[in-house]
């Protein structure tokens, strides 16, 4: 598997500079949160000429973009709303496209409680893929839906049966599923070979936790060669968090 983090480790950072890091500590690559106003440069409304300086920045450095981390979700209530967003998402595919990005990220919580409202939640968010999931493809790029908030590994699971996904995966952030009562070994089953991307956070200081130890070793068990990608949202020292990341990866 390969090794990496996402700009919200480091928001203010250029993507020089994010480079630079992930040399300094030897990531192989990065990940891209849009929409958060961080310093890469890389948005909706960059310019060609700065898509392209990006790219090439990227493929003289050796640094994987891994992924372009947006909050797309196709769950609203309101039927245009979702029409819009899914617009956005052919935007971030032809930009991921553009970029050369391997992978896009997207949500589908919060679901709701009632057994109605779930089944419902799960099929407008599979009727989103749908409609993206063949431009996705046809651009080179996975769309990977994040086990996030409550949208338990089940029901990702769920979503690309319904979707009948060709080129949708799955990002595994395990943390938020087992706060949620799925335990990782039964997510895995849920999620096995489904995975283009993961996202973990080994926490500020101790051992690595059970949960993202549990879940490297199931992906490092079936011979995993996709992402793994720090997800620490504006830690106090970006340095610290990177140290201590690399460190207990190295260490497994």
């Amino acid at each position: 598997m390969q090794f990496g983090f996402m700009s919200s480790v480091c928001p203010p950072l250029t993507l020089a500079e994010l480079i630079d890091k992930a040399k300094h500590y030897n990531y192989e690559h990065l990940e891209l949160r849009v929409e958060w106003n961080h310093g890469h440069g890389v948005e909706l409304d960059s310019t060609p000429r700065q898509l392209s300086e990006a790219r090439a920045r990227l493929a003289d450095s050796g640094i994987a973009l891994s992924c372009i981390a947006t909050g797309v979700r196709f769950i609203d209530v309101d039927v245009q709303k979702r029409a819009e967003q899914v617009e956005l998402l052919k935007r971030y595919i032809e930009l991921s496209e553009k970029m050369g990005a391997k992978n896009i990220r997207i949500f589908g919580d919060p679901v709701p409680k009632t057994p109605v409202e779930v089944a419902q939640t799960l099929n407008w968010e599979a009727d989103g893929i749908r409609a993206c999931d063949g431009l996705a493809g046809e651009a080179g790029v996975a769309l990977c839906l994040e086990t996030h908030g409550n949208l338990i590994a089940s029901y990702v699971a769920e979503v690309l049966y319904r979707a009948e996904a060709q080129h949708t995966f799955v990002n595994w952030h395990a943390a938020h599923h087992v706060r949620h009562g799925q335990p990782v070994d039964v997510a895995y089953v849920h999620l096995r070979d489904k995975i283009r991307h993961a996202h973990v956070n080994f926490g500020d200081n101790g051992p690595l936790p059970d949960t993202e130890k549990d879940s490297l070793a199931f992906l490092a068990q079936d011979g995993y060669t996709g992402f793994v990608s720090i997800e620490v949202i504006n830690p106090p020292d970006s340095d610290v968090t990177l140290q201590r990341h690399a460190e207990l990866y190295a260490a497994l």
